[in-house]
């Protein structure tokens, strides 16, 4: 399936000519296009600077998130299924990890048939935003919807992994989160969402899910943990017969 791995990582134009004579309807036509050349380059350049503004990612560099847990902080994390499964299957995930959106797709819903809905199983998530700046930023909006509502967070899951970007672009900007959430959730009250996601109200959370990867040596994503197994491969094949067994 593949994965992700953790880098060790001034005139103004005039409408008539110098000698006072009127401008043909060519050099008219000329002096259009360059006015709308320049009408255009400056829209672009409010444009950029715009998007630059918008590209203001948090920098867990400057985080500091407390005591890392020894386990995978269970209880502060988005769980489906039940608490008492005998099964716990953790995730560590990016949102632009390729490879995670394809364990999402074709392997997470066999096992949530499987063993999640059955209640063989429960389903833990954790953040593991490595990749780039945007999967901060993302790891945080996912964080910030959880914490006003786990069935937010579930959603908003859903949508980013099935309109995941370019991996090599920052495609997870504040107005692509906020347009996303102001369209597909209306549920959400949007303003208190983009209020806390500008000021990183939960970003502790995201760093300790980070310090939480690097206390369980995750290297790349998607890792899964079955029952404190890791697995760096995880097809369904695989996660099945481990499973299988271990439940006996």
């Amino acid at each position: 399936m593949g994965e992700s791995r953790r880098k060790q990582s001034s005139g103004q134009y005039s409408n008539r000519s110098k000698s006072g004579e009127s401008l043909s309807p060519h050099k008219k036509t000329l002096i259009g296009i360059a006015n709308g050349i320049i009408i255009i380059a400056a829209l672009t350049a409010l444009f950029m600077m715009n998007d630059k503004a918008d590209m203001d990612y948090p920098d867990l560099a400057q985080v500091q998130a407390g005591d890392t847990p020894e386990d995978f902080d269970v209880n502060n994390q988005p769980v489906l299924g039940d608490l008492n499964a005998p099964i716990q299957i953790v995730e560590f995930s990016d949102y632009k990890c390729p490879y995670c959106k394809i364990w999402t797709e074709e392997v997470f819903p066999k096992l949530k048939t499987e063993y999640i809905d059955t209640g063989k199983a429960n389903f833990v998530y954790v953040d593991m935003a490595f990749l780039a700046p945007d999967s901060v930023l993302a790891a945080l909006a996912g964080e910030t919807l959880y914490q006003m509502n786990p069935e937010y967070f579930w959603k908003y899951h859903e949508l980013m992994t099935e309109r995941q970007g370019d991996k090599d672009k920052q495609w997870a900007t504040y107005s692509f989160i906020t347009n996303l959430v102001k369209e597909e959730m209306p549920e959400v009250p949007l303003e208190q969402f983009k209020s806390d996601l500008k000021s990183e109200k939960y970003i502790k959370n995201v760093k300790r899910d980070l310090d939480i990867a690097d206390k369980q040596g995750v290297n790349g994503t998607p890792t899964i943990f079955v029952n404190g197994v890791k697995f760096e491969d995880p097809t369904f094949e695989t996660l099945k017969a481990f499973i299988d067994e271990n439940a006996k």
